[in-house]
């Protein structure tokens, strides 16, 4: 009987499992549901790639009804403008829900609360806090032509619903909150319940004007069906968190600047898988100084770790690699729509993570410094036997351990990984070897 590998056995269930996870249950649910969508946490470009393959996933099964359920600080303006994009362009009426009871749709997601077709809130959920704030400072900003723009924007979705324009407008301009039942009073939502199905109940033959026609909501004796994210969105979520996108992006510039001085290319490649993600996750929205900055402080700290004791090129680096990536975030406000809540403990952890990668690279600054001067004379390292690390031959150099450090090494003849080679002279930070019989 033949046998399988583990590994094979292994790549078949992963594969199977990706397929399953995929595949929608479609078979019965014509004219019977309402998709329910979690739109929690920032909203960044997952939130937009989540609502459309459940809007997707809505007209295949011909739903009734596409229910968000908000619970949300805020997020990116321009992706809030997206998601209110295909809402505002969804043949089937969404509702969206600030759900369970505490949660709340702050800033953008208040946003995309008022611009669609029926608003509803849990009991003691919040909506509000619209006016941007300027970052790093957290103060509220008082520009007239953002606050305006955003103002009109969200009066225009009031009115387009028949809400209340006047409390619309005190969200951007006053940063007012209100609670589910106050927002029912003042008529600025439409319906205030507990569970989702007394969501579908309360809904169940209002009148709503979609895509420029009114159309009554049919939603009796309808079964909510929770909408699951892909694998792809899932993925992008982790990525498009701004602190693990932050870390992988730095983690990424360091790999590479550290992987050029140890062995093979595990640092670069590692270093340059962590800087692509952290780019994804980022949205590339990398302004050409902050990329100048960037390479400025690679650059001057490897020729500080290459010729040590440079005095300013150390320091220097760490300086624009720290500036640099701090300014990658770009929090402001014309950009993010999103509570102070939320703000000041990502800070937090953002300058936590600068200090302690800051200090790891001072740290090694200052061990490659101090090596640097204490690293053997070349009397102690003539004739002294080595290790190959890498395969060097007559025409690419590699690198061998001599006790404890690595060192560029080359050969006119071909040496294997592991095997033992002599020193035969040292040619600036570069050693001759050869081969030697064991």
């Amino acid at each position: 009987m033949r046998r399988f590998h583990p590994k094979t056995v292994i790549f078949t269930i992963f594969f199977i499992t990706i397929i399953v996870l995929g595949i929608r249950p479609s078979f019965g649910l014509e004219n019977k549901a309402a998709v329910v969508i979690k739109l929690e946490g920032v909203i960044n470009t997952s939130s937009l790639e989540l609502i459309k393959e459940g809007m997707d996933y809505g007209q295949k099964i011909n739903s009734m009804a596409i229910v968000l359920l908000l619970d949300t600080p805020g997020g990116i303006l321009e992706t809030t403008f997206d998601i209110i994009k295909l809402i505002e362009g969804s043949s089937i009426p969404v509702i969206s829900f600030v759900y369970p009871e505490g949660a709340k749709a702050w800033s953008a997601g208040t946003f995309i609360l008022l611009s669609s077709h029926v608003a509803a809130m849990a009991p003691y959920s919040t909506i509000g806090s619209c006016q941007p704030r300027a970052y790093p400072s957290g103060e509220l900003v008082d520009d007239p032509k953002l606050v305006n723009a955003l103002k009109e924007f969200l009066v225009q979705r009031a009115e387009m619903h028949g809400r209340n324009k006047t409390i619309a407008e005190e969200f951007v301009t006053k940063n007012r909150n209100i609670g589910g039942k106050e927002a029912k009073d003042l008529n600025v939502t439409d319906v205030v319940a507990s569970t989702i199905e007394e969501l579908l109940k309360a809904v169940n033959g209002m009148s709503v004007k979609v895509k420029g026609r009114q159309i009554m909501i049919h939603t009796e004796n309808v079964q909510p069906v929770y909408f699951g994210a892909s694998i792809r969105v899932r993925v992008l979520r982790l990525l498009s968190d701004p602190m693990i996108a932050y870390l992988l992006f730095t983690l990424g510039i360091y790999g590479i600047i550290f992987g050029f001085f140890t062995a093979g290319f595990e640092g670069e490649i590692i270093g340059g898988i962590l800087l692509i993600l952290g780019l994804i996750g980022l949205g590339l929205y990398l302004d050409f100084f902050v990329i100048l900055l960037l390479i400025l402080g690679g650059i001057l700290v490897y020729v500080e770790m290459r010729e040590p004791g440079l005095q300013f090129f150390g320091p220097g680096g760490v300086f624009c690699l720290t500036a640099g990536t701090l300014l990658l975030l770009r929090l402001d406000p014309s950009r993010w729509l999103i509570a102070q809540e939320w703000y000041w403990p990502f800070m937090a952890m953002i300058l936590a993570l600068t200090a302690i990668l800051t200090g790891f690279s001072v740290l090694v600054l200052y061990k490659v410094f101090r090596s640097a001067k204490k690293r053997p004379t070349i009397l102690k390292l003539i004739g002294e036997s080595a290790q190959a690390i890498d395969e060097i031959t007559p025409g690419r150099e590699g690198f061998v351990r001599f006790h404890g450090e690595y060192w560029r090494a080359r050969s006119d003849t071909t040496i294997k990984p592991g095997q033992r080679v002599k020193i035969l002279a040292k040619e600036g930070p570069i050693l001759i070897v050869e081969p030697t019989e064991e």
